[in-house]
Order: structure tokens, then C-alpha cells, then sequence
């Protein structure tokens, strides 16, 4: 197959290649000026009102739009509700769920051109487009009832998208349509699983083993152990094992017996070269997602309410339109609110009567990589050589000047193992959870007719992939948190030795694929895998750190967040559950806006003053003045300068010593804080180990280096010598930029925090443009269990029509502000419009 560019120090994964910034600018005028697709016509930017029929749907559907263009539908049947919630997200993002649909079905390029050829090979190479059909299968065949029922309501809310397709003409398409010259397909049932594997790919897929394979090549296996790159001894634990509990006990599914991972002791034996393969991901969308998110719920007995508080606030791309959209359901069985991604019928993150819930990345390990010995066309399996099976598929490419498909053929090998990546003669075949036909949207179908903690744990029996750190509370009081799904049983793993030190390869290397090494044989049964419920400590918090402290989570991962969020989460938790007598809303509030303090931008800044503080005397004032700031927590506030020197400077330097490891720039996110301060730890101390990757006097040069680049930079950009006048605001702003048109962007705002802020902010580049920020806290949402409210901050709006006055009006009204939008599932809202849908 012919398939990470990465930001820096964002907490996980930090790189900003940002989902769907397709680079598809066209410049033919003649796109833009045809009168029957060009874009001078706005399309319809109105929300729909007053009424229309829906022949063959049982009862009737109202649906409130309130004064800031969210959606409330009522609706006396299932079947209407589904059918207007599909026929409402049409209306408002139809381009967006287009997109979205196509991306994990391989049919990108069939609507934005070679841009999406990447995605799709990688897409179709994988097979996650024969997994989402057979994921349909699986729910409309099956024989249980409730799920037969949900296949039927699917197929209302696809009616709903299509009869919206249907009504309109071409004048009142979204302008993206117009541009690219092409009009919506319908949709089909299998387009809902495929928002599902969409959001697998994003947070489950990676090729982290791969790089980690390069830097092993290049300095030896003495480089897991000099960075703690699999231990993670400095990262903050979400969990404690002597705190936790099987998820079969609490649920009551019955725990059998299942197949342990097994070892082997091998001599290590380098791996093939992966650089090849590594760069033919940077075109895919789904390279270096940033899949950093919080999480966190406060026991009643320590809130005002006498309730839980739920927050949670996934932090994913700041794009134009926003990725979620905000949405109230109340029909017979769905009384819940929230958000939900364009294309899912249902709340994803949000609320119902009776409980509330949250998700963050967990940061797993669900892809393994096997290399082989290659004879010509066959590969060596133990005792034998195989032919590999060859997979055919067809790949269209829309043409927007001709108005015409050219169409390709992707040659798919299929090994034992799985599909074979191929590039410059590197072949590697890859195992991965999100291959699997899998019904996740069956779980979100459970949570949000869930009535207590106990069924919404039960609901994960559906859940396989992208594995999160779920979180959970009722109005009972009860509380959870259950990193549970498919975890791989990996069997014949190598074990290598280095001194006294025995290195287990749980899946963070490539495997010798010809030895039959790292087989995976099944899934770890979810009864039992460790859950939290209702632990004796006050709080629950997750924020991508390290599942749990010791070996109960050992099947979880490796590659984790920084701690840096994780840490002040637990530490404003802490001080404010002792300074105060309960914790309210507006609390929670505070501490999920948190921006102030940036803890991994202090780590690395106490490490630089370190380096240069007895030798670099050019800018003795400056640094000393920086030093103040970091004493004062250092504070990321737009208002100041010295943010702009920091963040710039850590951000060079970072870079810098990820090329002397890595030799080149690319796949710089993988190099986490924590894998810095330990180097560096030993570097200080001069710890023999570090001069086998520095020079004496080197990183000390490094650092003065490249704080003089990041002083010419700055000088350039402000055009001024006056550091002081660096004004962190007008360097480092919000920039959620939209897919095709940077036209349609919504407006640059001034932003402070760091990239591991609670509240951050994640630079896209840092140069001659600033420093903008394009990943961030995609939503944020926080839930008292004591009301019927949910308070909401979506940096966007919710009408993806870039010509609606509710396409930004979120943003600015609320999420800039650190300010909530509040939805009641009791109470219906102020009425601005109303579109009523009758069934006949």
C-alpha cells in the first residue's frame, strides 16, 4: 500500500494536523463564478420553520429552536424524534457529516479530490470500509429486540437526512457543494456506524510503535530505559489498583476464564527501517490527532447540590464549523441533552434525567506492527513460506475542473497477520482493533436511556473501540470510572535483555511477524478488567495520564499523556475540597477554564534557566526577569510578555533536541515532556548515559541557540526590539479554521494558556503568522446530578453554514468568555422559531 508532522508539546499526540483541513483551495475562477455552482449564492442559511409532512412515520415531532439556534425536539414517537434529528443535522452541517461519513469509508477523494487520497488508501488498505458493513449487519440482523428496534429507528433518522437532501434545490446547497461542483448523495444506514469508526480512527489508530522502532534502531534498546519510555515513572495515575474492581462485579456478567499473554526470551534482533512508511501517513486526517481531553466527577457528599458534578471537555481540532453540535432530545424512551458529532443520532457527551457522562482518550496501545522475511512475493511464517492474499479496490477521485472521477486501483497484501503498509520497499503488516466490525453506537444508544451508573457500565459490553476513560454518576449518587473495551491478548511475546533490566515487548515494538511473535489472540474479557466505583477518594479525575498505578493496568498501554493536566486538576481539586466546605457549578467551572498556569511550560522553562543560567550573559536581564515569572507560576495571561518567550523557546528547543534523537524533525510530538526531563535529569547530573546522545557543552548550546532564534522570531513578528511590549495576546490566538475556504474561518480571538493548560491552547506553527491556535477544548460540558441543567461551551455554533448568524455566535458569546450555555431537560426553552413535523 502506498500511504506524523508533528506540533510539539501538546499533551497527547500534540500535533496539529488538524482533521479535515483539506488543502483543496482552488484558484480556477471559473468554479467560483459558475452561476450554477458558484458560491456567490449563500445557500440556505435560515433555520427550517413551520411545518412539513413526513408520510408513513407515526406522530408528530416540534421542534423548538431557541434564541442561539440549538435544536429542542419533542416528539410523541421514537420514530418521528429519529427522523427529525436526522432532518434537523441535515439541515444544519450536511456538508460536515458528508465529510465525515466518507472519511472511515475510504470515499474521501469522491468529494474533495486528490486531497483525500491519502485517507483513502490508508482507509481501504485497513479495511474499516468492510468493517463498518459488516458492523451494520451485526445490528440489523441481530435477533435481540432492543437492537432490531434500534436498527429501525436508524433507518427513521437516514429517512430524515434524505427527504432534507431531497427538498432542496441547488441554490440552497452549502456552499462547499457549489465549490467543489458535486451535490450530496443519500445517505444509508451504514453512514451512522461510519461516524463511529470515524472517531476510532481518530483516537485509536497510531504508528507511535514505528517511531519508537527508529529511535531504537538508532540508539539501542538502552534508550527505553535512559528516557523511562515504557515504565512512566514521572506520569500522575488516574487510578490506584488497590482501589479497584472488576467491571464483572459491578455489572454482573459473568467472568470465565481467558488466555494470558505469554513470554519468550529472545535475543533482540533490529528491526527493519519504518521512516518510509511513517511519512506516507502525514497526508492522512488521521495523522497526529491531538487526543487530549479532562475529565472529572466530584462526590455529592463534597458539592453544594449533595449531588455529583460531572465535567468533561474533549480536546480535539478548533475547526470551522465546530466538530460537535448541541442538541435536546425528549422523546418516549430519550430524554437526554448534550452534544453529538454530525451524522450520529444520538447525544454522545451530555446527560439525561438520571445520569451523566463523560469521555477521554485512554491512550491505549490497539495497533501492532510485524515485519517479515520477504522472498520475492512470499513471506517466512515460522517453518513456512506463504503467499500473501491480494485484496483489490477501487478508488475514485473527483476531478473539480473537468467535473469527471478518475478512478485507480489499490493492491492490497494480506498476511497472516493482517494488511501489509508498503513504501520504498519497507513492509510492515498491522493488526488493529478498528478493523473489526464493532456497534459502539449501540452503547451510546444504552447511556442515554441509561438510568443508573450500573446500566451505563453494562452498555460498555457494546463498546470495543477507540477504548476511553469513561466516566459516570447518577442522581443517585453513585459514581465511575471504567477504561473499558477490546484490549488485545498478545501471545509469544519476546523478552529482551539489557544488563539485569528484562524488557517485555507488549506490543510498543514492531514484532518479528516470521517468528510468530505478538500474536494476538482475542480480547482480555471485560469482567475482568479494573473499573473504579464509588472509591473512597472525593474525586474522580482522568485527563490521558496513566490509567492505573500498577499492574492491573499493564494491558492498557504505554504512551500516554504528559501529566501536567492530570496533576493540576488533582491539585485544584484538592485545595479547593479543603478551603472550602462544598464545590458548586461555578467551581467546576473555574477549574475546567483553568488556563493560568501551564505546568509542562514551567517544567521545561526551569530546565532551560537551568542550562544557561552560569554561562549565557546577552540577555542576563531578560532571563532574570523570567525567572521572577516563573516564581509567580508563571502566568499565561494575554496581558503579559513573557508567555510569548516561553512558549516560543520551549518550543524550539524541543524540536532541536528531538533531531538530534530522530535525525530529522518529523514525528516530534512523540517526544513527550517527561521523556525530556528525564534525558535532561541526566544530562544536569552528568550521568555518563547522556553523552551518548549529547556532547559536553551541546545542549547547553542548544539552548542558547535557540533562544536566540525564538528573540528573532519574536523581533520579526512584532517588529520591535522591546521585549517587554511581546504582548502574549497578540502573538498566541485562536484560529479554528474551516476545511475549503479560508474565507469561511471563524474570527481570530486572543488566547491565553499553554499546551498543557487544564484549558489549553495548541499552537498550529509558531513563525511569521504567531503563534495560532487550531486544537483545543473542542467542547466543554458540566452536569449537576441535583438538576435537570447542563451547562455547555461549544467553540462555534451550531449551523455550519458560514452565512448563518449562528454559524460562530457560541464562540464568541461563550466559549472566548469561559462562559456556559445552558440547556434544561425539564424546561422548554424560549421560542424563536418553530418547525413542525407531522407524520402521516
Amino acid at each position: 500500500m502506498n500511504l506524523k508532522e508533528v506540533f510539539y508539546i501538546g499533551s497527547t499526540s500534540t500535533v496539529l494536523i488538524i482533521l479535515m483541513m483539506i488543502s483543496v483551495i482552488y484558484p480556477s475562477i471559473n468554479v467560483i463564478l459558475d452561476p450554477i455552482h458558484g458560491v456567490a449564492n449563500k445557500g440556505a442559511s435560515d433555520l427550517p420553520k413551520g411545518s412539513i409532512d413526513a408520510p408513513g412515520i407515526p406522530g408528530e415531532a416540534v421542534v423548538i429552536w431557541d434564541p442561539e439556534g440549538v435544536p429542542h425536539i419533542y416528539a410523541t414517537t421514537d420514530e418521528i424524534g429519529f427522523y427529525a434529528i436526522g432532518y434537523i443535522t441535515a439541515s444544519l452541517r450536511l456538508f460536515q457529516m458528508d465529510l465525515f461519513r466518507r472519511i472511515p469509508q475510504g470515499t474521501l477523494a469522491e468529494l474533495v479530490g486528490s486531497a483525500g487520497l491519502s485517507s483513502d488508501i490508508l482507509i481501504k488498505t485497513l479495511g474499516i470500509h468492510e468493517a463498518i458493513k459488516k458492523s451494520w449487519t451485526l445490528i440489523s440482523e441481530n435477533t435481540d429486540p432492543d437492537l432490531r428496534r434500534f436498527s429501525e429507528l436508524v433507518r427513521y433518522y437516514v429517512r430524515g437526512i434524505n427527504d432534507y437532501i431531497a427538498r432542496i434545490d441547488t441554490a440552497s446547497l452549502p456552499p462547499e457543494y457549489r465549490l467543489l461542483g458535486l451535490k450530496p448523495e443519500m445517505w444509508k444506514p451504514e453512514d451512522v456506524i461510519a461516524i463511529e469508526k470515524l472517531l476510532t480512527m481518530m483516537l485509536a489508530w497510531d504508528t507511535d510503535d514505528l517511531v519508537l522502532n527508529e529511535l531504537v534502531r538508532r540508539w539501542g534498546l538502552e534508550i527505553l530505559i535512559d528516557l523511562d519510555i515504557i515504565n512512566r515513572s514521572r506520569t500522575t495515575p488516574q487510578a490506584y489498583c488497590s482501589e479497584a474492581v472488576r467491571w464483572g462485579d459491578v455489572t454482573g456478567f459473568e467472568a470465565y476464564q481467558y488466555l494470558k499473554e505469554d513470554e519468550h526470551k529472545i535475543t533482540y534482533l533490529q528491526s527493519p527501517s519504518s521512516k518510509s512508511i511513517l511519512k506516507i501517513f502525514s497526508n492522512t486526517f488521521f495523522y497526529n490527532i491531538l487526543q487530549a481531553s479532562n475529565n472529572f466527577i466530584i462526590k455529592g457528599s463534597y458539592t453544594t447540590s449533595g449531588k455529583p458534578i460531572v465535567a468533561n471537555d474533549p480536546h480535539l481540532a478548533l475547526i470551522a464549523p465546530s466538530l460537535w453540535m448541541l442538541i435536546h432530545i425528549d422523546t418516549p424512551s430519550i430524554k437526554s441533552a448534550g452534544v453529538t458529532i454530525p451524522g450520529s443520532p444520538l447525544v454522545i457527551i451530555g446527560r439525561n434525567k438520571d445520569i451523566a457522562w463523560g469521555f477521554t482518550n485512554v491512550m491505549g496501545d490497539f495497533v501492532d506492527f510485524y515485519y517479515y522475511k520477504w522472498d520475492g512475493n512470499k513471506y517466512f511464517y515460522k517453518d513456512k513460506w506463504l503467499e500473501p492474499k491480494i485484496r483489490r479496490e477501487i478508488i475514485k477521485i473527483w476531478d473539480p475542473f473537468k467535473r469527471s472521477f478518475n478512478v485507480t486501483e489499490l493492491k492490497v497484501l494480506e498476511t497472516i497477520h493482517g494488511p501489509v503498509l508498503e513504501k520504498d520497499g519497507e513492509k510492515f503488516a498491522v493488526s488493529f482493533t478498528g478493523s473489526e466490525p464493532s456497534i459502539e453506537v449501540v452503547f451510546i444508544w444504552k447511556i442515554n436511556r441509561a438510568k443508573n451508573v450500573v446500566d451505563a457500565l453494562k452498555a460498555q459490553a457494546y463498546f470495543t473501540a477507540p477504548v476511553q476513560n469513561f466516566v459516570v454518576a447518577d442522581s443517585q449518587g453513585n459514581i465511575a470510572y471504567s477504561p473499558i473495551g477490546a484490549y488485545p491478548i498478545r501471545t509469544n511475546l519476546p523478552i529482551y535483555k539489557l544488563g539485569d533490566v528484562k524488557i517485555v515487548n507488549r506490543g510498543f515494538l514492531p514484532f518479528n511477524g516470521s517468528a510468530g511473535e505478538g500474536e494476538w489472540r482475542g480480547y482480555i474479557n471485560y469482567s475482568q478488567l479494573p473499573i473504579l466505583y464509588n472509591p473512597p477518594r472525593p474525586f474522580i479525575a482522568t485527563a490521558n495520564s496513566k490509567p492505573f498505578d500498577g499492574e492491573c493496568g499493564l494491558h492498557i498501554g504505554w504512551n500516554w499523556a504528559d501529566r501536567f493536566r492530570e496533576e493540576r486538576i488533582i491539585s485544584l481539586l484538592d485545595d479547593m475540597i479543603k478551603s472550602k466546605e462544598k464545590i458548586d457549578v461555578k467551581d467546576v467551572m473555574k477549574i475546567q477554564t483553568d488556563n493560568n498556569v501551564d505546568l509542562g511550560i514551567i517544567s521545561v522553562m526551569n530546565i532551560l534557566i537551568n542550562l544557561i543560567r552560569e554561562t549565557y550573559f546577552e540577555q542576563k536581564d531578560l532571563v532574570n526577569e523570567l525567572e521572577k515569572w516563573i516564581k509567580e507560576e508563571a502566568p499565561m495571561r494575554t496581558d503579559r510578555w513573557e508567555p510569548s518567550i516561553a512558549l516560543t523557546w520551549s518550543y524550539l528547543f524541543h524540536r532541536e533536541i528531538w533531531r538530534k534523537l530522530y535525525g530529522e524533525e518529523s514525528e516530534a510530538g512523540f517526544l513527550r515532556i517527561e521523556y525530556l526531563e528525564n534525558l535532561l535529569k541526566l544530562y544536569l547530573n552528568k550521568d555518563p548515559r547522556a553523552y551518548r546522545y549529547f556532547a559536553k557543552d551541546e545542549v547547553e548550546n542548544i539552548a542558547k541557540e535557540t533562544l536566540s532564534k525564538a528573540l528573532d522570531i519574536l523581533r520579526s513578528y512584532y517588529k520591535s526590539d522591546d521585549y517587554k511590549s511581546w504582548l502574549y495576546g497578540k502573538y498566541h490566538y485562536y484560529d479554528p479554521e474551516h476545511p475549503i475556504l479560508k474565507s469561511y474561518s471563524y474570527d481570530k480571538i486572543e488566547a491565553g494558556g499553554g499546551p498543557y493548560s487544564i484549558n489549553p491552547a495548541m499552537p498550529a506553527e509558531i513563525g511569521s503568522l504567531g503563534a495560532p491556535v487550531r486544537g483545543g477544548a473542542s467542547v466543554r460540558l458540566i452536569s449537576d446530578l441535583a438538576t435537570s441543567k447542563i451547562y455547555v461551551a461549544l467553540p462555534g455554533g451550531n449551523n455550519g453554514n458560514p452565512y448563518s448568524e449562528y454559524y460562530e455566535n457560541h464562540y464568541k458569546k461563550y466559549w472566548v468568555k469561559k462562559d456556559y450555555y445552558v440547556i434544561d431537560l425539564e424546561t422548554k426553552p424560549e421560542t424563536l422559531y418553530q418547525l413542525i413535523i407531522r407524520g402521516k
